[in-house]
């Protein structure tokens, strides 16, 4: 279906329109957007669902006019507020004054070299007409409280590194609010918030949206959420329109979550071998961590037996990535311990522990192929030949759900989607012992999510694998997670296994996230109840 779909009325004409918009590889090859039509109209949400790789980040990308490298545009219109957002001229007098853009990578809209504080008075000075210091000053503390951020010296003193995933994509909400734009064009923007926080965004949306006759496109693999928020959905499969959604309509289960019977079964490559005896453990000791002066984590300990999946859960900002990155060694502890005892472990292996980035596109060489980014640890890890690392390559990229066409590729060529399993699959090259993973399925539609997630469960049984998985998706952890550790302002506040915490909780964070997931219990596989 490529007719035109429309919002709901507003009584007013559209904010935005595209007629026709087809884009394809400047190469040669199949179109990645097909004859999309669609418009916006003003004070009304359309939301765009699918598949990752379907097309709806170039969709989103068109309203500012911009295209992927390696892509052109083979046909169509794309008008905002009457103006042409590829014409040079029109394209400054909208970004940022009337549309303001949200990525799924908000840490990439950040400049790691200077402070919030600093970085959101810049776009207000930029964008706004308020002028003045005090002026600016008052519209900065303005924008991070409507963000539920707050709005103090110390927290705008903070550099993007101090914040917590789901604060810097509130952070980068503030900076494309600085404006005060008429469109929002948000790109999965709960992917790094966790349920409480994710529902306290559809009441923002509300509160952003009844300024004025503003709108917004808003792109999501969260078929509930989105079907709560917009007025309108489309399905983008294949770059082809191919179905609307009718909002409050129940949203196909996820298959990422399985139910105790089994649930829908998962086309994720399977991996054969025969599971070796799990050995080695992960401890972590009276663990303390700091950013700057911040204090990150309070006295953490745990234990994670060689093999298991242990979910890392909580609220934004409670010192889920800080503990991950201290597990990689990435953040050094102010006080505490972490080992990882393997009695197997041979000079030379592979990297005993490695992190998955919640935030691909950072964790990606821009320059670099993916080809490439599989090469280096390949070669410099694990002492592979050329030859064998080449083959290797084809083989990662297959178990992550991508074709061999990727390698040739550079990141800022593939969708979220694909650079998060290339990310997976960077880290698997190294051949980890254990695999700590933040938020990886956060760019993920949930088709697909569900297929990464059986791979690690395969990889679990084949070889022993540990992984440690910090998420906001209390169902996955449900299912796959054989112990739970809950963290609240960087103390751990329940721990145990996954059918106790997550079945019936006992600290009132724990109940808090499930009540906003969607009830106090969920699903836990029968087998480890």
């Amino acid at each position: 279906m490529t007719g035109r779909v429309t919002a709901r009325p507003s009584g007013a004409g559209p904010l935005a329109e595209i007629s026709g918009l087809t884009l394809g590889p400047a190469a040669g090859g199949p179109p990645v957007l097909h004859d999309v039509c669609l418009s916006v109209p003003r004070g009304q949400v359309l939301g765009v669902v699918g598949r990752s790789g379907s097309g709806k980040s170039s969709l989103a990308y068109s309203l500012l006019g911009h295209v992927r490298p390696g892509l052109e545009v083979r046909g169509g219109t794309v008008r905002v507020a009457g103006l042409d957002p590829f014409d040079g001229a029109d394209a400054r007098r909208l970004r940022g004054r009337v549309v303001s853009f949200l990525g799924q990578d908000p840490a990439s809209s950040l400049n790691p070299a200077l402070r919030i504080g600093t970085q959101i008075a810049e776009a207000v000075r930029l964008r706004s007409p308020v002028k003045g210091g005090a002026g600016i000053r008052a519209r900065v503390g303005e924008l991070l409280m409507s963000v539920r951020l707050p709005d103090d010296r110390a927290f705008q003193r903070r550099l993007p590194r101090q914040l917590s995933g789901g604060q810097a994509q509130r952070v980068a909400l503030a900076l494309a609010l600085a404006g005060r734009p008429s469109l929002l064009v948000l790109d999965e923007p709960t992917s790094g918030l966790d349920p409480v926080l994710a529902d306290g965004m559809r009441g923002l949306l509300a509160e952003v949206l009844s300024e004025g006759d503003r709108a917004a496109l808003l792109v999501s693999h969260a078929p509930a959420w989105i079907a709560s928020v917009a007025d309108d959905v489309i399905r983008l499969d294949g770059g082809r329109i191919v179905a609307g959604g009718v909002p409050g309509a129940s949203p196909p289960a996820s298959p990422s979550v399985r139910s105790p019977a089994g649930g829908p079964r998962s086309t994720a490559p399977r991996v054969t071998a025969a599971a070796p005896a799990a050995v080695g453990h992960l401890f972590v000791r009276g663990l303390h961590a700091a950013h700057g002066r911040v204090s990150a984590l309070h006295d953490v300990s745990l234990t994670v037996p060689a093999g298991s999946c242990t979910a890392l859960v909580g609220p934004s900002g409670s010192g889920k990535t800080t503990l991950a990155r201290c597990l990689a060694g990435l953040h050094p502890p102010a006080r505490g311990s972490v080992e990882w005892r393997d009695e197997r472990a041979r000079r030379g292996r592979g990297a005993p522990v490695q992190l998955v980035a919640q935030d691909a596109r950072g964790a990606l060489n821009p320059r670099e192929s993916v080809g490439d980014a599989l090469m280096r640890p390949l070669r410099g890890v694990r002492g592979r030949s050329v030859r064998e690392a080449s083959c290797e390559s084809v083989r990662l990229v297959g178990l992550v759900g991508l074709g061999a066409e990727v390698l040739a590729r550079r990141p800022g060529e593939l969708s979220g989607g694909q650079r998060q399993r290339v990310a997976l699959a960077r880290t698997l090259a190294a051949e980890p012992r254990v695999l700590v993973c933040d938020e990886i399925t956060s760019a993920l539609d949930p088709e697909t999510a569900s297929g990464v997630l059986d791979l690690l469960d395969s990889l679990r049984r084949a070889t022993g694998l540990t992984v440690v998985m910090v998420t906001h998706d209390l169902a996955a952890a449900a299912a796959r997670a054989d112990q739970v550790l809950v963290l609240d302002a960087g103390r751990v506040v329940e721990a145990g296994p996954a059918d106790r915490v997550l079945v019936t909780p006992e600290h009132p964070v724990t109940r808090e996230l499930l009540a906003r997931e969607g009830g106090p219990a969920l699903a836990v596989p029968e087998q480890r109840r």
